[in-house]
């Protein structure tokens, strides 16, 4: 498969991160459904200069509740943001586990849809590989050289990483 653009990569994170937090369940399930690509991208650009109007107001608490919001619905953050990863993480303990993080094979059978597997081939366990080394890294957040180094590994995939969401799937709000 081809590497897809970034922004794709993007919302590829955001449906994963849905299919996780919602399995996972508890206090991470999402407040709403995986958005669609057009509504993602509304919401992405909206956050955007949310982000820029709170940084230059002098009240900025509703603003940063909405932006709050916003980054919630957007799962924005949650594969790249260590807090919010090793907050899942504490989440997954409470709940007694989560199959999807148990391994490469876990993650595509329990994250990626019928279609999405059979579009995947084995592009779908090196896809898991590299949010299970996100995983990984944040769990090693306290020990910052070791962090680095895990971080370094799993970043340089991104650029070659291919699109196996389905899009078209998600394309209709």
């Amino acid at each position: 498969m081809e590497p897809a653009p970034e922004h794709l990569l993007e919302y590829q994170d955001h449906v994963l991160a849905y299919r996780l937090r919602a399995l996972v369940g508890g206090r991470l399930r999402p407040s709403v459904g995986p958005l669609p690509l057009a509504r993602y991208a509304a919401e992405r650009l909206r956050r955007q200069a949310l982000a820029r109007e709170v940084v230059g107001r002098g009240d900025y608490r509703e603003a940063l509740r909405e932006l709050e919001r916003i980054s919630d619905a957007l799962s924005f953050g949650f594969w790249h943001d260590p807090g919010e990863t090793v907050a899942m993480l504490r989440a997954v303990i409470e709940a007694g586990g989560c199959p999807a993080l148990e391994g490469p094979e876990a993650f595509v059978d329990a994250l990626l849809t019928p279609l999405e597997r059979a579009r995947a081939g084995s592009d779908g366990v090196r896809l898991a590989r590299y949010y299970l080394g996100l995983v990984r890294a944040s769990a090693a957040y306290q020990d910052a050289e070791v962090f680095t180094r895990l971080r370094d590994e799993v970043e340089g995939e991104r650029p070659r990483l291919p699109l196996i969401v389905d899009v078209a799937a998600h394309a209709v709000p």
